[in-house]
């Protein structure tokens, strides 16, 4: 074989596996993106905490069943507060929930003021996956967790005009609300009615969507309560103040707010022993409950309805939001506790004194201006605090779906990807003008030649002509190749 011809075959061979070659990287490079198998844990825990208070935290896995549907998982968690040293400053095992994942709180530590890193710790089949996340620790901080539940204007609270229809003189204050904060298509509320006199009969009759256990109830210290129960997606009923002879003193419509699908959830006291009560549509289930202290969310526990008790929570004005699972934010019931301190006001007083305080954003509310100026008895001290945090309960507060231990690697992943795609279009790039030049090459080389045969036959070269070659300008065409599977490489849909 003339050297000539064994140049030819090398340029041959070169050609035939370039796009073998282009083709092993593009699957190189479609291998290495594939997600590592980084377990799916997240961690759900406030952005900000004072010193000497506590944290609600919360803990869970997202896995895959056999049949590939999605499923949460509980793996033993634990959660350490961390200083930017790396050092622990206090931590928190997280008990397995009556519902899903894992549950708890952190004390934090007096004396801080500074970011630190809040680290949970799950065991996963053996292995160590951690969730790491910011924490704000300030003494004078303030928590905004985002509000939920968005409802239509024809579910939403709404008091119409009082109307006199005549003499006697009526109330003056005829103010019903809803104790749940709102009610569910289909299970019982109480809607409570202050009114401004002592002793009077408070009669409802309903207008559209609305079932009565009782039409009518004699109003003791001020307040009249109904059990009723909304029959559709939209609740409105008429409120009625009765003089002695059943006459009408004065009357106002209401329209409810009504939450489809909802929890609806009341706290009450047993033998000194506070209980959280909730109704569901269905059977009754264990519930998640998160407890808030004003806007900061402080621990997070679970509670099964054999045993609704709660544990002691200490002075202070506690919110309370139950729901059915880790996705029902919106769907949560809302209800509030009341533990008066030694020495202290009493729970109406504080109640009052807490509302008042939030007068800014919620405005002010009559009935707590009403307690502390002393115009409420003694006796009503509970009706006072059901019906005082009646309206603003209706909205809830979103903890989130929680921080992902797969957020930092598939960032990083992303970013060691596109520089794989890079390297990977580069080379494809270079092997494809590697090709385009030995094409280029032999185009010439074959063009010599054929004039070397034209000369030695006695022809004319002008004989061969421009196009006369087979293979002339497919280096163009083959580079363009090259340079289309390149800019494939850098597609993010595909590798």
């Amino acid at each position: 074989m003339t050297p000539r011809a064994q140049q030819f075959e090398r340029f041959a061979r070169a050609i035939r596996w370039s796009p073998l070659v282009a083709a092993i990287i593009l699957a190189a490079l479609w291998i290495a993106g594939a997600p590592p198998s980084i377990p799916d844990v997240r961690l759900s825990a406030p952005l900000v905490a004072r010193p000497g208070g506590t944290i609600g935290l919360r803990a869970w896995q997202l896995a895959e069943d056999e049949n590939g549907y999605t499923i949460v998982a509980s793996p033993p968690t634990s959660v350490e507060l961390r200083n930017a040293n790396g050092l622990r400053l206090a931590a928190t095992e997280l008990a397995e929930s009556e519902v899903e994942g894992r549950e708890g709180h952190l004390v934090i530590p007096d004396g801080l003021d500074d970011v630190l890193s809040l680290v949970a710790i799950a065991e996963v089949d053996g292995r160590e996956v951690t969730v790491e996340r910011a924490l704000y620790v300030r003494d004078e901080i303030e928590s905004r967790l985002p509000r939920g539940r968005a409802v239509n204007a024809f579910q939403a609270y709404e008091l119409g005009p009082i109307r006199a229809p005549g003499r006697p003189p009526g109330p003056t204050v005829l103010d019903p609300r809803v104790e749940e904060g709102a009610c569910v298509p289909g299970l019982r509320c109480w809607l409570s009615v202050w009114v401004s006199a002592q002793t009077v009969d408070v009669r409802l009759r309903p207008l559209a969507g609305v079932r009565l256990e009782a039409p009518m109830a004699r109003a003791v210290g001020q307040f009249a309560r109904f059990p009723i129960v909304v029959a559709g997606h939209e609740g409105r009923i008429e409120v009625q103040a009765l003089g002695p002879s059943r006459e009408v003193l004065a009357s106002r419509e209401v329209r409810l707010p009504v939450i489809p699908g909802g929890i609806v959830a009341r706290v009450s006291y047993v033998d000194g022993e506070m209980r959280l009560e909730w109704e569901q549509l269905g059977d009754s289930r264990p519930v998640l409950v998160d407890v808030f202290q004003g806007s900061r969310w402080v621990r997070a526990l679970s509670l099964d309805p054999s045993e609704p008790s709660l544990p002691p929570l200490g002075p202070g004005v506690w919110r309370l939001q139950a729901r059915a699972d880790l996705a029902s934010d919106n769907t949560a019931g809302v209800a509030y506790a009341v533990v008066a301190g030694d020495g202290g006001p009493g729970v109406a007083e504080l109640a009052a004194q807490t509302v008042v305080g939030d007068a800014a954003r919620d405005g002010l509310d009559p009935l707590a201006l009403a307690i502390l100026d002393g115009l409420l008895p003694e006796a009503s001290a509970h009706s006072a605090v059901r019906a005082l945090f009646a309206v603003p309960s209706f909205d809830v507060v979103s903890v989130g779906a929680g921080m992902s231990s797969r957020v930092g690697v598939d960032a990083a992943l992303e970013r060691d990807q596109a520089r794989r795609r890079w390297v990977a279009a580069i080379a494809i790039l270079l092997i494809g003008v590697v090709v385009s030049l030995v094409l280029f090459r032999v185009e010439v080389m074959s063009q010599a030649r054929a004039r070397e045969l034209l000369d030695g036959l006695g022809d004319s070269p002008s004989t061969l002509r421009s196009g006369a070659s087979s293979g002339r300008g497919l280096w163009a065409f083959v580079l363009f190749v090259f340079v289309m599977i390149a800019v494939l490489a850098l597609s993010k849909g595909w590798f």
